[in-house]
């Protein structure tokens, strides 16, 4: 996409790539710019199915979706087909995508970290032992991603939101990690 287009057309679905499965079988990855989901088409006698999805972020693979009855094949057929739609998609960003722009903080946040390429910001609410912990976007927007659960500042209860529940522990622990780091600096300031 160059930058000449108009802006009604940054909307319109595009096709990542295609790649043949080992079985003969032709696939599909088609997105739109403005969103995080990519879709999966199979093309079966010259006409396309879709076969599954793709949430993403940051040109990073967060998840695959399968119809049914795609849900069935081997885990190394779905493997494979992850790979293919993880190149994709990262190219697609790279080649689409400045670089992100450090985001602003928000008024609410009371601190943030990094991890794994997403930066994080941990915001109290009116509820003294209750905090959430947000992801930001690089147009500064908060996305919740857990609720925490804490005396001052010691976590001692962490729930993910829908969505990010299947984010790996070893992300989760350094996550309540750095919270809890934040919270309890906050404690000790006063300003929870």
């Amino acid at each position: 996409m160059t930058q000449a287009q108009a802006p009604d057309q940054a909307a319109k679905s595009e096709v990542l790539g295609e790649w043949m499965t080992e079985y003969g079988n032709r696939l599909t990855l088609m997105a739109r710019r403005t969103t995080g989901y990519a879709s999966i088409w199979l093309t079966h006698l010259g006409k396309p199915a879709k076969i599954g999805s793709a949430a993403h972020a940051g040109g990073v693979l967060r998840e695959v979706r399968w119809e049914e009855p795609w849900r069935e094949q081997t885990d190394e057929w779905k493997n494979q087909q992850r790979r293919h739609i993880a190149s994709l998609i990262a190219t697609w960003y790279a080649e689409g995508h400045e670089p992100p722009r450090p985001a602003a903080l928000s008024s609410t946040a009371i601190g943030t970290f990094d991890c794994f390429g997403f930066r994080f910001a941990v915001e109290p609410t009116a509820a003294s032992e209750h905090a959430v912990l947000s992801v930001i976007n690089v147009a500064g927007t908060l996305t919740p991603v857990a609720d925490l659960l804490h005396d001052q500042g010691r976590i001692c209860g962490m729930s993910t939101r829908p969505g990010w529940k299947s984010t790996p522990d070893d992300r989760k622990r350094t996550w309540r990690h750095e919270a809890e780091a934040i919270l309890t600096r906050a404690a000790q300031q006063g300003r929870l």
